[in-house]
């Protein structure tokens, strides 16, 4: 029975690198059907890209240190109705408890609160979401109630102590 089972074994590996061997050539008709697909696709694609710049816009910032080292870039992208912050890969800030990413309505929220903590007025921000790490690139999907064109900035916030530990304004 193993002379078999090994038998069986030996003629499927021959198969197998047989076909590979020796790769069946596609024909004419194949390769232009191909080409004729890759072209629709390309076409398909340079709309679709045409379109999506066509509605969608960027706010851009640079963080700005404020009860902790923060630091790095932030984009606002409004996309379809869909709006994403998105740090960038140099973003960089403390560990804290209960830190969050907030919209301020305000272009400075650190000038406009008082060291050391910066503390921010419950009326000028609005809670995107709890931060998800402390550096590195990362995405918040704003809310579809929030209106991100009625802030100028974000900030990362420490909601137990009222500290904002980095902001940047929006252009």
């Amino acid at each position: 029975m193993m002379a078999r089972l090994s038998l069986t074994v030996l003629m499927v590996v021959a198969a197998l690198l047989t076909a590979a061997c020796n790769p069946s050539q596609p024909t004419a008709a194949e390769t232009d059907s191909a080409n004729v697909e890759t072209a629709s696709a390309t076409d398909a694609s340079s709309e679709t890209t045409a379109s999506s710049a066509a509605s969608s816009a960027a706010r851009q910032g640079v963080f700005a240190s404020a009860e902790h080292a923060t630091t790095g870039n932030v984009e606002l992208i409004s996309q379809d109705g869909q709006s994403t912050l998105v740090f960038d890969e140099n973003f960089a800030t403390s560990n804290g408890p209960n830190l969050v990413v907030v919209l301020h309505r305000s272009a400075d929220p650190i000038a406009e609160t008082t060291p050391p903590a910066y503390p921010l007025n419950e009326a000028d921000y609005v809670v995107i979401a709890p931060l998800t790490a402390t550096n590195g690139r990362q995405e918040y999907a704003v809310p579809a109630e929030i209106d991100p064109t009625a802030f100028e900035s974000v900030a990362v916030w420490c909601q137990q102590f009222n500290a904002t530990f980095g902001a940047a304004p929006l252009q």
